[in-house]
């Protein structure tokens, strides 16, 4: 069994009665219930992955999302890229309020309880139509923004990566609201949500990404078979790696020098180089057809950042598949196309010794770039009613410096890399 299997089997005990204990310090806070005491109103329900995927490359390995840990280039396998345990506990403290709690466990950089825990809010219905939450909240950017985690409820063995796996924010510490209406062909779903989030990042050491003043709204209408969503968020980075230190450093002593040309070039590469005081906006608008026969869902996102250094541009998936009894195979086409244009030296920095200071900041602002497509077949098996089976294989074309959401060997950066990924995954509820 993998070291990873066995950290998740021993955790599960522990996890439970840490939720347990959560739950029962926080309800009484809300002042709504007097007791923690109906049984009959506790309910524990989870969910879980176990995947291994293997690449034809030596020198790259890949990423689901960007807060994975640091694994070695050279690795061809992984039982961790995937594989998750979720556990959820929900109490209904009236006909109209609800504490819901939620942990995930997966590959995470710096993981702890805190960061672990996906959600817990409470949910209060004052009106039919209306919903407010409050606490630690799903971040509501996506049609899976709900269950990104749940992989049972998914046709694929992961999300497209190009579009769900740029981005660190899963949760949001703030509160939302909902308000639901019927129309003559269709529900609706209007939504607003505010607070911060935080993520741990694998850059140099470590490095906590602060999402501050986060805003978002988003409107989802359901008609029959077919969901359409679109959903516009913003925030600014409240934070800036500590490895970016030493280079910021150099840039100002550059910047300050009063060199023609080569001052301005490094004034300009200093603001792209820094996540802190960034403005980031995020625009998605969705769809997804489910008749029970056939299944197609497609996502368009397109975000805007005031720093080279933050990933952002344009990013599309698509994706078809059709049952036949418990099989559903399925294609996808997924990319990401970047905003921010491969930077290159425009001066020599000779004059003062520091070209080797400019090639270094130039490297670190193209490193995040995301430049890849990929085309997926899989098939998607109905093993139990709690359980799936699922075989994918992903190829994907990475362009030069288009290597965000993979570990690669920096011999290969400037280089057009392609990458066969073959994955497997049990999906269960529970």
């Amino acid at each position: 069994m993998s070291s990873f299997c066995k950290v998740l089997l021993s955790r599960i005990a522990y996890l439970r009665c840490r939720m347990l204990a959560w739950a029962i310090l926080i309800l009484p806070a809300v002042n709504i219930v007097p007791a923690f005491a109906d049984v009959d109103s506790l309910h524990f329900s989870g969910f879980g992955t176990l995947a291994y995927a293997r690449n034809n490359q030596k020198n790259i390995s890949p990423l689901r999302d960007v807060t994975q840990s640091v694994v070695s280039v050279t690795s061809i396998d992984s039982w961790v890229l995937d594989s998750r345990l979720g556990m959820q506990l929900e109490y209904n403290i009236s006909t109209s309020a609800d504490f819901v709690g939620q942990v995930v466990l997966r590959d995470k950089f710096h993981a702890n309880f805190n960061n672990s825990t996906e959600l817990a809010y409470v949910a209060i219905r004052p009106h039919s139509n209306l919903d407010l939450r409050l606490g630690r909240i799903s971040y509501d950017a996506f049609l899976m923004s709900e269950y990104r985690d749940v992989s049972f409820v998914q046709p694929w063995v992961r999300p497209p990566s190009e579009f769900y796996g740029w981005l660190p924010i899963f949760s949001v510490n703030g509160a939302d609201g909902a308000y639901s209406f019927q129309s003559d062909e269709a529900s609706w779903r209007i939504k607003a949500q505010a607070g911060s989030s935080k993520a741990s990042i694998p850059i140099g050491a470590g490095y906590d990404l602060r999402a501050d003043n986060l805003f978002g709204v988003s409107i989802t209408r359901q008609s029959d078979s077919l969901r359409l969503k679109a959903a516009y968020s913003q925030w600014r980075t409240g934070s800036e790696p500590s490895a970016f230190t030493p280079l910021h450093q150099g840039l100002d002593a550059v910047a300050t020098a009063a060199i023609p040309g080569v001052s301005a070039e490094a004034a300009d590469l200093r603001r792209n180089l820094s996540f802190k005081d960034s403005k980031i906006s995020y625009l998605t608008v969705g769809a997804a057809f489910d008749d029970g026969v056939w299944l197609a869902q497609g996502e368009l996102g397109l975000s805007t950042s005031t720093a080279a250094v933050v990933p952002h541009g344009i990013v599309a998936y698509v994706s078809v598949g059709h049952n036949f009894g418990d099989w559903m195979p399925y294609l996808m086409l997924s990319s990401s196309l970047p905003s921010n244009d491969l930077r290159s030296a425009t001066n020599d920095w000779g004059t003062v010794s520091a070209n080797g200071l400019r090639d270094s900041a130039l490297f670190t602002v193209n490193a995040t770039r995301i430049e890849q497509e990929t085309a997926s077949i899989g098939t998607r098996f109905q093993l139990h009613p709690k359980a799936t089976f699922k075989l994918q294989w992903d190829n994907t074309t990475i362009k030069p410096s288009g290597y965000g959401l993979w570990w690669r060997s920096i011999a290969i950066n400037n280089q057009i890399t392609r990458v066969n990924l073959i994955s497997t995954s049990l999906d269960f509820i529970f």
